[in-house]
C-alpha cells in the first residue's frame, strides 16, 4: 500500500510539473520537451513490436510519415477536425502495418528487416509521387493547430503530453492481458504457440498494425513540431534515431521508451553543431547498448538490486 500511495504522489507531482512547464521555460526548451514526449509516444509502437513481439520491423518511420501526410491533409485540404484527421490517419497506417504483415510475417531476422526497410522505402517513394497530398519531393507546410486559443507552443505540449498518457496507459493495460501474454509468447515460444491454439500470424499481424497506429500518432504531432515536413524527413537517419531510444532505453519495457526518447533528444541537442558526426554518435550508442547492455537502461535498477540481495545473503547466513 505504501509503494501504490508513492506511485500516486509521483504521479500526481508529475501531472502538477507537466501542467505548469509552459510557465517556467521558454519556447526552444519547450519545444525539446514535446519532442521527448513525441519521441517516447513512437517509441511505445517499437517496444509493442519489436519488444514484446520479437520481430525486427524497420517501417515505424513510415508509418509516422503517413501520420504526418494524412493529418495534414485532412486538416488543411478538406476541412476535417484535427483530431479525427489524427485518428483516421493513424487507421490507414494500422491498416498498412496489416497489409505489410502479411507477407512479414513469414519471415525472420534479418530478412524480416530488409523486407520491412524495403516496405518504409516503397511508402517513402509514395510520399515523393502523391505531390497532390504530400507535396512532392519538395514537401509540404503543416498547418499549426491551436487549443482552446492557446498560443502554438503550448497547444503542442498539452496535446502531445494528453497523448502520450493515453498510448502509455492503454498499451500498459493491453500488455498485462491475455492478448499482451500472447505477442511475449509468439516472441519466446513461437513455435509452441499452435500446440496451444494461439495463431502466430493472427498477433504478429496485429502486433504490425497496433505499432503502426501508434507511430502514426506520434508522426501527426511530429509534423506540427516541425511545421514542414518532406519525403526526406522519413529516411534512414530518423529510423536510427528511434532504434536509439527502443534499445538504449529498454525494447522490453514502456518505461526505456522514455529514458531512450530524453537520451536522444539530449544527444541532439549536445552534437547539433558537429553536422554528420551527430550520427556516428547514434550508431556507436546503439551498438554499445546492443552489445553490453541488452536489456537496455531501464535494465540498470533490477540488475542493482540484484547484486544487492547476492551481497546481502552472505552476510544473512553468517549472522
Amino acid at each position: 500500500m505504501n509503494r501504490r500511495l508513492a506511485t500516486a504522489v509521483l504521479a500526481v507531482a508529475l501531472a502538477a510539473v507537466a501542467i505548469v512547464l509552459p510557465d517556467f521555460v521558454n519556447a526552444y526548451r519547450l519545444f525539446l520537451a514535446t519532442l521527448i514526449v513525441v519521441f517516447a509516444t513512437a517509441g511505445v509502437g517499437l517496444v509493442v513490436i519489436m519488444g514484446w513481439t520479437g520481430q525486427i520491423a524497420l517501417a515505424h518511420v513510415a508509418f509516422m510519415g503517413i501520420g504526418a501526410y494524412g493529418t495534414n491533409w485532412l486538416f488543411s485540404d478538406l476541412g476535417v477536425p484535427w483530431l479525427l484527421s489524427l485518428l483516421l490517419s493513424a487507421l490507414a497506417a494500422a491498416v498498412v502495418g496489416v497489409l505489410i504483415g502479411f507477407p512479414a510475417a513469414r519471415l525472420r531476422g534479418f530478412y524480416l528487416a530488409i523486407a520491412t526497410l524495403a516496405f518504409a522505402e516503397l511508402i517513402v517513394r509514395f510520399f515523393v509521387e502523391a505531390d497532390t497530398i504530400t507535396g512532392g519531393i519538395a514537401g509540404k507546410p503543416i498547418e499549426i493547430i491551436q487549443l482552446f486559443g492557446l498560443d502554438p507552443d503550448r497547444s503542442q505540449w498539452y496535446i502531445a503530453l494528453l497523448l502520450a498518457v493515453v498510448v502509455f496507459t492503454a498499451t500498459d493495460r493491453l500488455g498485462r492481458t491475455a492478448f499482451g501474454r500472447c505477442l511475449r509468447m509468439v516472441r519466446d515460444a513461437e513455435v509452441a504457440t499452435g500446440s496451444l491454439g494461439i495463431s502466430a500470424t493472427r498477433y504478429k499481424l496485429l502486433a504490425f498494425g497496433l505499432s503502426g497506429f501508434i507511430a502514426a500518432l506520434a508522426g501527426g504531432l511530429f509534423g506540427q513540431l516541425l511545421t514542414y515536413v518532406s519525403p526526406d524527413t522519413f529516411h534512414t537517419a530518423l529510423l536510427i534515431q528511434f532504434l536509439v531510444v527502443v534499445f538504449v532505453g529498454g525494447v522490453n519495457r514502456l518505461s526505456g521508451a522514455v529514458i531512450g526518447a530524453i537520451f536522444v533528444v539530449v544527444s541532439r541537442e549536445l552534437f547539433q553543431d558537429v553536422g554528420d558526426w551527430q550520427r556516428l554518435v547514434f550508431g556507436l550508442s546503439l551498438v554499445l547498448a546492443v552489445r553490453f547492455l541488452p536489456g537496455g537502461l531501464t535494465s540498470l535498477l533490477p540488475r542493482l538490486r540484484e547484486m544487492r540481495r547476492l551481497d546481502r545473503q552472505p552476510q544473512e547466513a553468517l549472522s
